[in-house]
């Protein structure tokens, strides 16, 4: 992928995300040529994709995406019910072998469905082939997805 294609995949997931209901996306990217020359940088806008699709499933008006050469966070405004049990959840998904899913009672909120979670399986499928890794984490209530590579 060639650096103008590459930079191109911001606009085009806000576009995206912003017709699904999506309030506000916002990237805050800073990385360098270095990044173009990782493997990783092929698979980012399906990593990106899949990520901010989970946010947009769980019923996120605002997103936060940081991207820099080494790692991409990804953060929503939505504030979990029980949110040690959905951390307990994704990594559930994340260590399985086979396909799983949040869709779940567990995640379930007034005024928005269970979620989603497939999308995890097919972000490690692709850090995996980089040497990345995927990890989930609690800010706030709210559950925070990082992905790093080397």
């Amino acid at each position: 992928m060639d650096k103008e294609r590459f930079m191109a995949f911001p606009a085009e997931i806000t576009e995206c995300l912003k017709g699904c209901n999506v309030d506000d996306v916002e990237f805050n990217i800073d990385f360098s040529d270095i990044l173009l020359q990782k493997p990783v940088h092929e698979y980012l806008p399906i990593i990106v994709g899949e990520l901010t699709d989970n946010c947009m499933d769980k019923g996120a008006k605002r997103i936060l995406v940081t991207l820099s050469d080494n790692s991409l966070r990804v953060e929503d405004d939505i504030v979990e019910p029980n949110p040690q049990e959905t951390l307990n959840l994704l990594n559930k998904i994340k260590d399985s072998e086979k396909m799983m899913t949040t869709k779940s009672k567990q995640r379930e909120a007034a005024n928005r469905g269970p979620g989603g979670g497939m999308g995890t399986k097919i972000v490690i499928g692709y850090l995996n082939k980089v040497g990345g890794n995927l990890e989930y984490s609690i800010i706030d209530g709210r559950i925070i997805a990082e992905a790093t590579w080397v």
